[in-house]
């Protein structure tokens, strides 16, 4: 008989106590956990401790031909989404270590066909940007009041993704962060679509408008990237997104 193909990531939900938590939430500060690598800008003054497993990209990858490449992020349909994603200058690119070859696993089913599940080896990047203000103003005439919020929302924007919790401002010690999830099947180069799960914070930090983009096929891998921990100025280190993702243990 025919067999059946479905792929094991399945459309997970992130929880909607999320949602009134966030709205009030301050983040409590903590030391940067254990197997953490620490990652500094002296222009922004700004340090991250994310994990030691994320190794460090070209952050010409992040942009080709002035356009933002990372799937979940990159392919926004919006004309001021687009020009302003083409403003952002990468300033640290972060990625999971490829993982080996799909898996597959073939198991027979009660009308005696066969299953096969196949399993993509986990992937994700962590993504900071900086948007460059002079570059947005000779495109448009005035800025935006909700630029910082649709930075954040253009992972919400990408053909085929859907939000996955309502946008949300919370804050990290002082600093106020902007907040905007999503998940859904996304095109990943030339292969066919696969599940993503994505994250966009953005902050107006020291003169700074900041921009975090957080994509993994893991709900679990995408819950703990954005645990690392950011110290914005003389302020004790935070997470970055506190709350926990989806079904991610804990």
């Amino acid at each position: 008989m025919l067999s059946s193909r479905r792929t094991s990531a399945s459309i997970v939900t992130l929880p909607a106590a999320l949602l009134a938590t966030l709205v009030s939430f301050t983040a409590m500060a903590q030391a940067p956990a254990p197997n953490t690598t620490e990652w500094e800008s002296e222009a922004l003054k700004l340090r991250l401790f994310y994990p030691s497993d994320l190794v460090k990209g070209d952050t010409e990858d992040a942009i080709r031909d002035g356009r933002l490449t990372l799937p979940g992020v990159a392919g926004a349909t919006d004309p001021k989404l687009v020009d302003a994603a083409n403003c952002l200058r990468p300033v640290l690119l972060l990625r999971h270590p490829p993982g080996g070859p799909a898996k597959e696993q073939v198991e027979p089913t009660a009308d005696g066909a066969k299953q096969i599940t196949v399993t993509q080896p986990v992937s994700a990047t962590l993504l900071l940007a900086e948007l460059d203000v002079n570059c947005l103003n000779a495109k448009h005439d005035s800025a935006s009041t909700t630029l910082l919020n649709d930075m954040a929302e253009i992972v919400t924007k990408v053909p085929g993704m859907r939000p996955a919790a309502q946008s949300s401002t919370y804050t990290v010690g002082w600093q106020k962060v902007h907040m905007a999830a999503a998940q859904g099947l996304c095109q990943v180069d030339a292969a066919a679509p696969s599940q993503l799960y994505t994250l966009g914070l953005s902050t107006n930090w020291n003169s700074h408008l900041l921009v975090w983009y957080f994509t993994s096929n893991s709900a679990e891998t995408l819950d703990r990237i954005t645990k690392t921990a950011v110290r914005f100025g003389n302020d004790k280190a935070a997470p970055l997104y506190p709350l926990t993702i989806g079904n991610a243990s804990r």
